[in-house]
């Protein structure tokens, strides 16, 4: 997705907020604190099992995109 930030373990801020939000959506446990840490890591790995996107607890523009997807639903 455009204007999204590649996010990875570490990261922190309001676009991992964001994330940690959206996750919560999808009906994954996630805390928004806005600290990529093993919780959230292990929900995005959980998301993308289950989205058949590749399991590396990145979220780049395919793992975005689909996360994004939750509004339409």
């Amino acid at each position: 997705m455009e204007n999204q930030p590649v996010l990875a373990l570490g990261a922190k801020g309001d676009s991992v907020k964001q994330l940690q939000e959206l996750l919560i959506k999808w009906g994954f446990k996630a805390q928004t604190d806005g600290e990529y840490g093993v919780r959230t890591d292990l929900a995005i790995r959980n998301f993308q099992d289950q989205n058949n996107l590749d399991i590396d607890g990145i979220v780049g523009p395919k793992t975005w995109e689909t996360l994004l997807k939750v509004n339409a639903q």
